[in-house]
């Protein structure tokens, strides 16, 4: 049996994973905690997997609903166990290809949109590697899903390799989400960066500002930032 249960050291919150199909990322986690979101949003999570990104914006900023969509049918099944073993009832999740958003959910009826889209370009060879390569959609895909769902002026958050910074940017902006603020993400300041996380906005102006996250400090301890930001 490759399943396991994960505490998230929030009250009693746990979330299934697996190691043969599905396991968050911290980058998951930090884009999770980086995240603003309100009370009253309406949140999408594209590729949601085991629903980390969901569970922590529903039990760490109580947003009124989430709604997640997932092509593995299997991993699927795995976030609905988690949310019945947490007792979550507002996160609803689809077993669909984000490819096909518009018969999966309406135009403009989410607030924000989150996603962790596979990293890498190629073919996958392994069914945990579903996750992580574009195999089923593309980096395009997951930005053109976020703009037809999100409500003008709504704000979609997305982590990402360093190294396809270019098309990201790209991609948002020729899909009217304009990019807002971007953190670069380093494992330690002498690894340089290693993922960025950028926030857009549906319909904004042109005006960016950076951030910096440093996870650990030369000797490996983390840092103050990171672990205020995991609070």
């Amino acid at each position: 049996m490759s399943e396991f249960i994960t505490d998230l050291q929030i009250k009693n919150y746990r979330i299934i994973q697996d190691t043969a199909s599905y396991c968050f990322s911290q980058d998951s986690v930090i884009l999770a905690n980086t995240a603003k979101f309100a009370k009253t949003d309406r949140i999408l999570d594209l590729g949601t997997g085991c629903g980390i990104l969901s569970v922590l914006a529903i039990i760490k900023q109580h947003v009124k609903e989430a709604v997640g969509i997932e092509i593995q049918e299997k991993v699927c099944d795995m976030a609905e166990r988690s949310n019945r073993m947490n007792g979550i009832e507002n996160f609803r999740i689809i077993n669909g290809d984000i490819k096909d958003i518009r018969n999966l959910v309406r135009a403009e009826s989410f607030d924000k949109v989150i996603t962790n889209p596979p990293y890498f370009q190629g073919n996958a060879e392994t069914e945990k590697n579903l996750s992580n390569i574009e195999t089923t959609a593309t980096l395009e895909d997951f930005i053109k899903a976020a703009a037809y769902s999100l409500k003008f002026g709504g704000d979609l958050y997305i982590v990402l390799k360093i190294d396809r910074l270019a098309s990201l940017v790209s991609g948002l902006k020729n899909n009217n989400l304009e990019p807002k603020e971007i953190t670069f993400v380093y494992p330690k300041l002498s690894a340089g960066v290693d993922v960025v996380i950028i926030k857009a906005k549906k319909g904004a102006k042109e005006g960016l500002i950076s951030k910096t996250l440093i996870i650990q400090d030369e000797n490996g301890a983390y840092t103050e930032e990171f672990q205020e930001l995991y609070k």
